[in-house]
């Protein structure tokens, strides 16, 4: 069988030279080292760790299709796949289709990229002298790298269901590993970074910690990806993972006197569109910001109740590039007093299914009274006037008009918790910047380029709610209820709890896989049902019946065969001498390739 010894510096020191993680993940050029001489010292094997974090802004810098966040949130029935007629990843997404066959082939790369780092990390800071490290520090790096690999184990697992398993740094070609065998490897993992590394180290704005996996996020990752498996593949247990054992680490993490993770007090406050220069609040009087009339402050990265995300530095190249695919756009992607304090330089890759939003605002457990729904959500144009029932609602953006000759699959709604937002540079309104990071840190671009907030992964709420799940108890409910401006439950049920997730997390990448673990043969049906006939706009023109499937390959067919897992990059089985299997729904001879033109709707258009 061949073997693939991968290069040290191809893909290790890739990270040599790069900016430093928020400043506090420190680097140092390590392009002439090789493995005769690294690592052999404390800051060797921090080095080490720290590139293992470095393979997530790749994930951000290219196509935002790289991540799991994103196109599971186009997935679900939440959003509508939005944009223009090119957007053709994003309409593709909304359908579970690719666009080719190589798509998701520079991410596969990096996954791997990262794994390597890991497998180097473990291996070669297992083998040196305890004596090298201070104190605990030995452990500490060792659990975080093994954090690291069960997340790019758990991100493959999300995505491709099977993979080549590789938990060394020699590499052989192998077919892909079973789905037991895969969840056993991050069950072992997550293990291993929960026993290894220090319980001191939990929520901190310390110097060298931000932004660091810590025992707590490995304990609330171990949550969510157990809940997945059992959930989906029908499990009582994950390897030897039981649920009271999952309870248990979820507890630790929720222990706020231990863990020192914690709700925020506004669960508008975790995004950057309530940042003070964008609401006005920096200036004082005269701006009519939705954050502004509600008085909200934007807590800033890297929060108490982020428990684990992609931090940006300020410096530097690397940037999130999920505001500049979830906002909005107008013909000119130019930012002006009818969008303010929103960005229009985006490419408003999603809609809001206007379905959901009636669902919401007519819930009498939940209505405009929950704080989160205008948080959440931005009404725009006559929005107030095509709804009749949403006639009384707030309609954040009354003079913005959108880009008719590009919009596909409009609804008047628009996510907001990653949308870039823009600011002034005073109260005088005297120059206007695309990007709010401009205004507290002038070298930074106040273009797309600029877009410096987290990507969140897991936050302190994910694990209250898990909790309540897992024990059928409504504590962790209430408290999120609580803050929303919300009544509390009196009791627990499953219905209960699934509104619950649904909209405290909205717009975060987590709806479709929920959807899934609970339903895992039908929630393709359930999508289905939830989005079609939602009202939309086609380049300007409604469309008679609304949103409507492709024929032959509707949502529910495609889910049917894929489960909503995603191919397999053709490069890689190529690469693999034909011991890496495809995915369901995409072999030779299925209807998987979509393209600009396919979508459903041009007789609106048609003279």
């Amino acid at each position: 069988m061949k073997k693939i010894i991968l290069s040290l510096a191809a893909c290790m020191f890739v990270f040599a030279g790069c900016e430093k993680i928020d400043s506090l993940l420190d680097t140092v050029n390590y392009q002439k080292a090789d493995t005769s001489s690294f690592p052999q010292t404390e800051k060797d094997a921090e080095q080490l760790v720290n590139s293992t974090y470095y393979t997530f802004y790749s994930l951000y810098n290219g196509s935002i299709f790289r991540t799991n966040l994103f196109r599971h949130m186009i997935a679900s029935d939440d959003v509508y796949g939005h944009g223009s007629e090119s957007s053709t990843e994003t309409s593709a997404a909304d359908r579970l289709l690719e666009i080719s066959g190589d798509e998701t082939n520079s991410p596969w790369q990096d996954y791997y990229k990262g794994l390597h780092r890991c497998n180097y990390a473990i291996e070669s800071i297992s083998a040196l002298d305890d004596d090298v490290f201070t104190g605990t520090n030995k452990n500490w790096y060792l659990g975080q790298a093994h954090f690291m690999r069960a997340f790019f184990l758990w991100i493959l697992a999300d995505k491709h269901e099977t993979f080549p398993l590789t938990l060394k740094t020699e590499v052989e070609n192998t077919p892909n590993a079973s789905v037991d065998e895969i969840y056993a490897a991050i069950a072992a993992d997550l293990t291993d970074a929960i026993n290894l590394i220090p319980a001191n180290y939990g929520y901190s704005k310390e110097p060298n910690q931000v932004g660091r996996a810590t025992k707590y996020a490995a304990e609330a990752l171990m949550g969510r990806v157990w809940l997945f498996y059992t959930g989906f593949y029908k499990k009582d247990k994950m390897a030897d993972v039981t649920k009271d054992m999952v309870i248990k680490y979820l507890e630790d993490c929720a222990n706020t006197s231990v863990s020192k993770f914690d709700l925020e007090d506004d669960p508008r406050s975790l995004w950057a569109y309530t940042n003070e220069y964008s609401s006005g609040l920096a200036y004082g009087e005269g701006f009519d910001t939705y954050a502004a009339r509600e008085n909200i402050r934007w807590v800033g990265n890297h929060s108490k109740e982020t428990i684990f995300a992609t931090h940006f530095s300020l410096t530097g190249s690397n940037r999130n590039r999920l505001g500049e695919w979830l906002g909005i756009r107008n013909s000119s992607k130019t930012t002006n007093g009818t969008c303010y304090p929103y960005s229009a330089k985006s490419n408003g890759n999603a809609s809001v299914n206007p379905l959901m939003v009636k669902e919401w605002y007519e819930d009498p457990d939940y209505g405009p009274t929950d704080k989160r729904l205008y948080g959440s959500i931005m009404a725009t144009r006559d929005a107030n006037k095509v709804y009749d029932w949403f006639a009384d609602g707030y309609v954040e953006l009354p003079d913005f008009k959108g880009d008719n000759n590009k919009e596909v699959e409009r609804t008047l709604f628009y996510p907001k918790k990653y949308i870039a937002t823009a600011c002034y540079t005073d109260g005088a309104k005297s120059s206007l910047y695309n990007n709010f990071f401009h205004a507290i840190n002038s070298s930074v671009s106040d273009s797309n380029s600029g877009l410096r907030n987290d990507a969140i992964y897991i936050r302190f709420a994910d694990v209250l709610l898990m909790l309540d799940e897992l024990k059928e108890t409504v504590t962790g409910m209430n408290r999120l209820r609580e803050r929303a401006g919300l009544k509390p439950y009196d009791s627990y049920s499953l219905e209960r709890l699934q509104k619950e997730r649904r909209y405290e997390f909205v717009f975060e990448g987590e709806r479709f896989d929920d959807l899934r673990r609970w339903y895992p043969e039908t929630a393709g049906e359930i999508i289905q049902k939830n989005q079609d006939g939602g009202y939309v706009e086609f380049k300007g023109n409604v469309v008679p019946d609304g949103y409507r499937e492709m024929p032959g390959r509707s949502f529910s067919q495609r889910y049917s065969k894929t489960h909503g897992f995603w191919m397999i990059p053709t490069k890689q089985i190529s690469l693999q001498e034909g011991q890496l299997t495809q995915h369901a729904g995409y072999e030779e001879g299925e209807d998987w390739i979509f393209t600009s033109g396919d979508l459903p709707y041009y007789d609106v258009i048609k003279k």
